[in-house]
C-alpha cells in the first residue's frame, strides 16, 4: 500500500537526485568552458586523429563514468543513498538489518 510517507521519501529521493544532476551540469560547463569547447552538444572526435596515450585516457575516463553511474543506479535502486561524508543514511534510503521496537 503507497502512502503518505512513501509518496514523502519518493519526493525527497528525486530532490536529492535533481540536486546532484544540476551539480553534475555545473562541473561539466565548468570542464568545457576550460577545454575551450562549447556549453552544449556533442564535440565531434575522431579516433585516428587522437595519440594512443589520449585514446588510453578516453577508455579509461568512459569505464570510470560507466562503473560510477552504475554504482549511483544500483545505490538508488537499493535505497541506500548514504552521505558520502558522514555515512549516515539520507532520508528515503532504506536501513537494513534495523529493527523497530
Amino acid at each position: 500500500m503507497f502512502t503518505e510517507q512513501d509518496s514523502a521519501r519518493q519526493d525527497a529521493a528525486f530532490a536529492e537526485l535533481k540536486e546532484e544532476f544540476s551539480r553534475l551540469e555545473q562541473q561539466e560547463k565548468a570542464m568545457r568552458k576550460a577545454a575551450g569547447l562549447p556549453e552544449e552538444g556533442q564535440v565531434p572526435t575522431d579516433e585516428a586523429d587522437m595519440t594512443p596515450e589520449v585514446r588510453q585516457e578516453l577508455e579509461e575516463a568512459k569505464a570510470k563514468a560507466k562503473r560510477e553511474g552504475a554504482a549511483r543506479a544500483a545505490q538508488f535502486q537499493n535505497g541506500t543513498t548514504a552521505n558520502a561524508t558522514d555515512g549516515a543514511t539520507r532520508p528515503g534510503g532504506r536501513r537494513q538489518g534495523v529493527v523497530r521496537i
